[in-house]
């Protein structure tokens, strides 16, 4: 699929212009990540949560910036989805955050926490930690992780590698049942692999595919 094509979904998605650079420096991969994103706010909205797009310093904004790359939550600058719902907690929905595991700090550089940071393609979390995180310059613990997605945009069949990959951001983190993969691809080894380990597997994952879109909100629905 073009990226044109995916632009104009989140956009749609958003109801706003999306000013990312994505269609001129082609970032496909981040830009699926924003698709998906929109997919989970398809599914807080089905299931009675409201939404608004806001910046670190928590202004409501008219024009997305999400990341290019992996990022702490403390960058005020970019953009995350509040959502709210009478009787519930709040959470925001933030792409390409770094999350704290639990292998500690041994010879790589120090963090916060004391303990290893790994990027989050999309994560949801309680807004009582993200702020909390901005206000003192921390990392978002794992264990306060609601829902987490890996995002995979590959032009050709995906290697089982990535299946790998995945299982061990799910154990690290200890994510296993509330993790998933998402691709655009198919990849039965992939999906064989993932599956075991409690991470569940969505493919062919676009625009174009209706049935594999609900595929994936039922999933985020399960958490929201």
């Amino acid at each position: 699929m073009a990226l044109s094509s995916l632009l104009t979904n989140v956009e749609a998605a958003l109801g706003l212009s999306v000013d990312l650079g994505y269609a001129s420096k082609g970032k496909d991969h981040d830009l699926y990540e924003a698709y998906v994103l929109t997919l989970l706010l398809r599914a807080a909205d089905v299931a009675g949560w409201k939404f608004e797009l806001r910046d670190g310093w928590g202004n409501a904004i008219t024009a997305p910036l999400f990341r290019l790359g992996p990022g702490r939550i403390t960058s005020r600058n970019y953009t995350f989805a509040r959502m709210t719902k009478a009787g519930r907690a709040p959470l925001e929905a933030h792409l390409g955050v770094k999350v704290s595991g639990q292998a500690p700090v041994g010879i790589s550089p120090p963090t916060k926490s004391g303990r290893l940071l790994h990027e989050f393609d999309l994560v949801v979390l309680p807004e009582s930690i993200a702020s909390a995180c901005r206000a003192t310059g921390g990392d978002p613990d794992h264990t306060a992780v609601t829902i987490h997605a890996e995002m995979k945009f590959y032009t050709g069949k995906l290697s089982l590698p990535l299946g790998r990959a995945s299982i061990g951001m799910a154990l690290e983190c200890g994510l296993s049942g509330k993790s998933a993969l998402i691709t655009n691809q198919l990849g039965y080894t992939v999906q064989d692999l993932v599956q075991h380990h409690s991470v569940a597997f969505r493919f062919n994952v676009l625009p174009s595919n209706s049935t594999a879109e609900w595929h994936v909100t039922r999933w985020f629905s399960t958490f929201l």
